[in-house]
């Protein structure tokens, strides 16, 4: 089947990948100059023309994405390679949130549950 996959953010480079691996043919349109939507880079200049490259949008990949992970594996990207990973840190500027430590799970879950201050 010729399918035609409008959008090349995260859903339909997935869709695309999924389709062609089930044997169709894929025609991916994109109305940027680049795909990945909000979460590819956007190269902007600086007032002195200095280029600065930037997020197009907040990312928060966390371990329960699990089918985002598995599709960069199955398309050849390692996320261990390719993403910087921290532990989950949702502070305010005064000090309330949560934030949990290096710790293995669910040790890291219940002790930044546990010190959260302000929920």
């Amino acid at each position: 089947m010729k399918l035609a996959i409008v959008g090349a953010g995260w859903a339909g480079c997935a869709a695309a990948v999924q389709a062609v691996g089930d044997g169709h043919e894929v025609t991916l349109l994109e109305a940027a100059h680049e795909p990945g939507g909000r979460a590819r880079a956007v190269t902007v200049h600086d007032l002195d023309g200095t280029a600065l490259t930037l997020d197009n949008g907040q990312h928060i990949l966390i371990g329960a994405y699990s089918s985002t992970l598995a599709l960069m594996r199955r398309v050849g990207a390692d996320p261990d390679k390719l993403l910087l990973r921290q532990p989950l840190n949702l502070l305010f500027a005064d000090g309330t949130g949560l934030q949990l430590p290096d710790w293995p799970a669910p040790l890291d879950a219940l002790a930044g549950i546990a010190r959260a201050r302000g929920w």
